[in-house]
């Protein structure tokens, strides 16, 4: 079997803990990506909510219009 060898695997660099490295870096991207996602939640809150309603109206009617 043959394998190659990537940066991870090289020791000769002094530093090898780039998992941990890449999982702190993800950590922060998110923490700093946090408001901006909560705002695109709230901004698109009300279009969903009046979707929802305008779905289950349409629903509503069809089933009383196929009962009558």
């Amino acid at each position: 079997m043959r394998t190659t060898a990537n940066i991870a695997a090289v020791t000769g660099y002094g530093y090898t803990d780039y998992a941990g490295a890449a999982k702190v870096a993800k950590n922060v991207a998110l923490f700093a990506a946090a408001p901006f996602i909560g705002l695109a939640y709230a901004a698109a809150f009300p279009f969903v909510a009046v979707g929802m309603l305008a779905w289950y109206g349409v629903r509503a009617i069809r089933k009383r219009a196929g009962a009558a």
